[in-house]
This record gives structure tokens, sequence and C-alpha cells, in this order.
């Protein structure tokens, strides 16, 4: 009997203290899920927005007629200044996601982000400068001036201006001043249908590879913004896919 009292002594302690530790991970664990909700909410999910919004115009215009669809939508080419928008604000949440949440130091998706500024970015015989062609600090320009912030639920919020913000800053500098922006409206306007749009090498890679990226994000965090399989832009004759060609030189400005 009093070889047990002693065991008793010691086991209350003991109890009370794996209790103690086990609470304190579950709250841990409770605070880090917490906390990647936050960072997903504010970063991941309008940086995976930006992306399919993007990738989905592309395939739209490349592969399914889209430029016709979108000048009987808008028959003033408004669509041309949308498209460009959706592109900005592409590079908006870029910077973003790149500073912050949980995708910093991912290869994967730091491989595949590189990927696509560096079609943005670059030119070959295949592909010369022209609409669609933003350089790196042009990309980091644009995507800043795009972005703003606000009070919100988890308090000071990054977002990003409205289309119909952007469209009046288009009428003055710096985005009046810039050339690579001029072209791409140009061309959207311009062109009858995507077999004559110029970029369009370039939009394929970007399209992609956006793909790519969202295929892999989508499959970490979960979900997915697009309830079927998406499909890629069929690669221009003589191109080939970005699968299996190396990224394009990035040209300097």
């Amino acid at each position: 009997m009093p070889k047990f009292n002693i065991n008793m002594q010691w086991l209350v302690p003991l109890a009370t203290a794996v209790w103690a530790v086990w609470t304190w991970a579950a709250d841990h664990q409770r605070e880090r899920r917490a906390e990647r909700a936050r960072i997903s909410a504010l970063y991941v999910n309008p940086f995976l927005s930006a992306c399919e919004d993007l990738q989905s115009r592309i395939y739209s215009i490349l592969e399914l007629g889209g430029l016709r669809a979108l000048r009987k939508r808008y028959p003033d080419g408004s669509y041309a200044e949308e498209t460009l928008y959706l592109i900005v604000r592409y590079f908006g949440w870029m910077v973003a996601a790149e500073r912050h949440g949980p995708y910093t130091q991912d290869p994967v998706v730091m491989r595949l982000d590189a990927s696509v500024r560096r079609a943005f970015a670059g030119s070959s015989k295949a592909q010369h400068v022209g609409p669609f062609n933003f350089f790196k600090p042009e990309q980091k320009a644009l995507g800043k001036l795009i972005m703003t912030t606000l009070e919100g639920q988890h308090g000071v919020e990054l977002d990003t201006i409205s289309y119909y913000e952007f469209k009046e800053r288009l009428a003055a500098p710096p985005l009046s001043d810039s050339e690579s922006v001029k072209e791409t409206i140009e061309a959207l306007r311009r062109s009858e249908d995507a077999s004559d749009l110029g970029g369009r090498d370039r939009l394929i890679v970007v399209q992609n590879y956006l793909v790519d990226l969202l295929n892999y994000m989508e499959k970490k965090e979960g979900y997915t913004l697009f309830p079927g399989e998406r499909l890629k832009c069929e690669p221009a004759r003589g191109l080939k896919s970005p699968a299996t060609t190396k990224p394009l030189p990035a040209m300097s400005a």
C-alpha cells in the first residue's frame, strides 16, 4: 500500500505536465492554422485569382476566338485596357507574393514565377520586342502602381485599384508615356483575331507557365479556382512547349 501511494505521487504531476504540454501544442497548432489562413486571405488567394484571370483571358483570346467576342461585347475597344489591367494586376500580386506568404522560398513557385517574368521581358528571333513585352523594371513599376492599401478584417491589407481607376490613369504619365503599354493596347484593338495578334507567341508561353503555377499552388492549398482541367494554349509553329524549352532570355531596358 505505501508503494502504491508513492507511485501516485509521481503519476499525478506527470499527468499534469503531459496535459499542459498537449494543451500548449494544440493551442500552438490552432494559432498556426489561424495565421496560415490569414496569410492566404491576404496574399495567396488574390495572387491565385490574378493568375487565373490572366491565363483564362489569354486562353480565350488565343484559342476560343475571344477577340471577336470581346469586340462585340465592348464595341468601344475598352477590352484592350481591361486585358492590360489583368496583366498589370498579375504584376502587382506577383510582387506581393514574392515578399509575403508561405511561398516566398518555394523553389517551384519561384521558378515558375520567374519563367512568367522572363516570358514578358524576353525576346528572341521568333518574338520581337513589341506588344506584351514588359521589361522587368517596368513589371515591378506597373505592379506597384496598381497596388493600394485599405483597412480590412486583418488590419491594413493590400489590394489593387479598380479597373475603372486604372483606365483613368492610362491617360496620364507614367502610363501614357509607356511604349509597351501603348503597343499592347494598339495590338489588341488592331488585330482581327489571334492569328495576327502581335506578341501572340509570348502570350502562349506566359499562359502555359501560369497553368503550371496554378496547378501546383492549388494542390498545395487544397482547393481550386477552376472545376475542370485547365487547357494550355498550343505553341505556334516553330515554338516549342515551355515544358521543354529554356525560358526566353531577358533583355535589358
